[in-house]
């Protein structure tokens, strides 16, 4: 079989013209940022590397910087995935990525402005940024006239960003549960106070509230910890509190869910219902397979990139909002699939 390495079959795959794609690389002229993420995610499926004549050859490192728990975000594979999507849009770039892990934003912000001043870095790629934090962190940054680009929602600020839709993403899979025939769905998440939360919450609650058959809505907190998600589930049921679908925020606790389900002679999907945002791949390994949101983590990182590396270089004003949604999908598998009666 004979790869697919040429500029013709990138436009091809995305969808526009070759010249389009070469506009695209080049970062000449006004291309959409929804073509633009379209023709980098083209790119990154054929593993296509423009020819360095077709590029402002501008090598240097960028950071990719969290301000969590460490074992938190290193269990996470969204963060890997991001990060892979992140490296691999750099590296045609000829640009390298630090990985940098904080316990606060405080030390965060101190970090980056040192390795900014020092020429270390060019600009940085942030993510997962508490609610409580947000403020801080991008003023900081702005005072000190350091590109950065947000991945997730930033519309109360005048930043490059690059998100999936929650409060559609959401919806979209609550609605798709209630679709299913499923009426009782409980909505299990950390209480994390972040905006993508309580985006998805609102979503859950809009469309639960938009069902035209009588529908429940059910938000139950709990850490990604086995014990207590066992022990939140425990407490639903003695409350008297029925479910018939559980709509988790990370792969992991789905797994635990359903572990939980099968324990107490609860079929999956027959008698409870499972769906997962962050789909992984290890998801489809497991019996039954989970149904789970893909939100392209890989485009996202990828994205984040093309839009630092635009502000470092074309000099973009400090104070601009630039936003790009990236789509999401739904994997079906077979903790869904309940015969509609």
């Amino acid at each position: 079989m004979v790869e697919i390495t040429t500029i013709k079959d990138v436009a091809l795959l995305a969808g526009v013209s070759p010249a389009t794609v070469s506009r695209v690389i080049t970062q000449k002229g006004n291309i959409a940022s929804e073509t633009r993420a379209k023709v980098f995610s083209a790119m990154e499926q054929i593993n296509y590397v423009p020819v360095q004549s077709q590029l402002q050859h501008k090598s240097g490192t960028i950071g990719f910087s969290i301000a969590r728990d460490p074992k938190e975000m290193l269990e996470n594979l969204f963060f890997s995935d991001v990060l892979c999507g992140i490296s691999n849009a750099a590296k045609k770039l000829d640009y390298n990525v630090q990985f940098s892990l904080y316990y606060n934003v405080e030390e965060q912000i101190e970090k980056s402005i040192q390795l900014f001043k020092k020429n270390q870095v060019k600009g940085f790629i942030f993510t997962s940024v508490r609610s409580s934090d947000k403020d801080l962190l991008l003023n900081s940054m702005q005072e000190n006239n350091i590109p950065f680009v947000m991945i997730g929602s930033s519309l109360n600020h005048n930043v490059f960003s690059v998100h999936n839709d929650n409060i559609r993403d959401s919806y979209m899979a609550t609605r798709y549960l209630l679709d299913k025939g499923y009426r009782n769905i409980l909505f299990l998440t950390a209480n994390v106070k972040q905006d993508f939360t309580y985006d998805r919450i609102h979503g859950y609650q809009r469309a639960i509230e938009e069902s035209v058959e009588e529908a429940s809505t059910n938000i139950v907190y709990s850490s990604n910890e086995e014990a207590d998600i066992t022990n939140a589930l425990d407490k639903v049921l003695g409350e008297g509190t029925s479910f018939d679908a559980i709509l988790t925020m990370e792969p992991i606790v789905s797994l635990i869910a359903t572990k939980y389900c099968q324990r107490k002679q609860m079929r999956v999907p027959e008698d409870v219902g499972m769906l997962t945002f962050n789909d992984a791949a290890y998801l489809d390994k497991v019996s039954p397979s989970i149904t789970g949101l893909n939100l392209n983590p890989s485009v996202l990182g990828a994205e984040a990139f093309q839009l630092v590396y635009e502000l470092i270089y074309t000099n973009s004003p400090a104070l601009v909002h630039k936003s790009v949604t990236i789509p999401s999908e739904i994997i079906e598998r077979e903790s869904t699939n309940r015969i509609v009666v």
